[in-house]
C-alpha cells in the first residue's frame, strides 16, 4: 500500500505551488517583456512599463500571500521566503519603472503597465492568493486571527 499524504502536506505543497508559480510567472512577463524583441528591436519605454506591471503585479500577489499565510494556517517558513521574493520583485519593478522613464515613449498603445498586471493576474491561483490574502489583512486588522480570543 501507499501513504497518502497527510492534509497538512497537501496543503503546505499547494501553498508552495502557489508561490512559485506566481513568482515564477512575475518573472517571465517582466523579464520576457524586456528580452524578447523581434526584427533586432530593442526594448522601448513600453516594454518596461509592461515589464515593470508584470513584476509589480507578482509582487503585490505574493505580499497579499503573506498575509494570508499568517491567516490561514500556511507555512509559516513560507512566509520568510514569500516576502523576500516579493521584495525582490518590486525591486525588479521599481527597476524597471526607472528604466521606463528614462525611455523614449512607446508609439505602441498596447504595451502597458495594465498589460503586465494581466499577465500575471491570468492565473486562477494569483486570485485565490489575492482573496485570501484581502481576507487575511482583514483579519489582522481587526484582531480576529487564527490566535485571536474570539467570543
Amino acid at each position: 500500500m501507499t501513504a497518502v499524504p497527510s492534509r497538512r502536506t497537501r496543503v503546505t505543497l499547494a501553498w508552495v505551488g502557489a508561490v512559485l508559480v506566481t513568482a515564477l510567472n512575475g518573472a517571465l512577463v517582466g523579464y520576457g517583456a524586456i528580452w524578447l524583441q523581434f526584427f533586432g528591436d530593442s526594448p522601448d519605454a513600453g516594454d518596461y512599463l509592461l515589464s515593470a506591471g508584470g513584476y509589480g503585479a507578482a509582487a503585490a500577489v505574493l505580499a497579499f500571500a503573506v498575509a494570508a499565510m499568517l491567516t490561514h494556517d500556511g507555512p509559516r517558513w513560507l512566509a520568510w521566503q514569500t516576502v523576500a521574493l516579493s521584495c525582490a520583485l518590486a525591486l525588479m519593478a521599481t527597476s524597471s519603472a526607472i528604466r521606463a522613464a528614462q525611455e523614449e515613449p512607446s508609439s505602441s498603445t498596447t504595451d502597458t503597465v495594465w498589460d503586465g498586471i494581466g499577465g500575471v493576474l491570468w492565473g486562477p491561483w494569483t486570485w485565490a492568493l489575492v482573496l485570501l490574502g484581502l481576507h487575511g489583512a482583514h483579519r489582522l486588522a481587526v484582531g480576529s486571527g487564527r490566535h485571536a480570543d474570539r467570543r
